[in-house]
């Protein structure tokens, strides 16, 4: 009995060694760091459900136009101040070849669609209850936004905290004009 616990305690031991390497290993955040720097990053894709609609979106669908990927949760007071320049953003740049997707990270459904209604976002809403886009991007809090150009790369800025209408602006300019 006691040579079976030694084992369990071994093995619980080398996977936790084996998660701690991992995540040492500093790829998982590559995105945000080398985005950050300046460089132009082929964006991590997903397929996440809709939440204020049916189906999946998945970012590869996407291609071929610039997207304004906003990271956000309910009850997240910045995510809140942000909403009104984002739903003024997306009707001002609608029809120019610019989506704007929202991704809802690790929250309530119910307190998401709340919010959906509260600030009047009527462009896409994909929901990531597990947090599977955390990594890949680096976020490293709410409200985060990166910008993806027509090529599926992650072009700067990447705003992290509230963005500016002039911050969006801007992004979504670079994102057009990438080449």
């Amino acid at each position: 009995m006691r040579a079976a616990r030694v084992l369990a305690v071994g093995a619980v031991l080398a996977l936790l060694g084996l998660l701690v390497w991992d995540l040492a290993k500093g790829d998982g955040d590559k995105v945000a760091k080398e985005v950050n720097r300046g460089q132009v990053v082929q964006a991590p894709n997903f397929r996440l459900p809709l939440l204020n609609g049916t189906g999946h979106l998945s970012l590869a669908a996407l291609r071929g136009k610039v997207v304004v990927l906003n990271f956000w949760q309910s009850y997240c007071h910045p995510c809140e101040e942000e909403a009104p320049d984002l739903v003024a953003a997306h009707e001002h740049w609608a029809g120019r070849g610019v989506a704007f997707v929202g991704v809802d990270v690790q929250d309530f459904k119910g307190a998401a669609r709340k919010f959906l209604a509260r600030y009047g976002v009527t462009y896409p809403i994909v929901r990531d209850g597990p947090g599977s886009t955390i990594g890949p991007f680096g976020l490293t809090g709410y409200p985060e936004t990166y910008f993806v150009d027509r090529r599926g790369r992650v072009v700067p800025p990447h705003v992290v905290g509230i963005a500016s209408r002039d911050e969006l602006d801007t992004g979504i300019r670079r994102a057009l004009e990438s080449a």
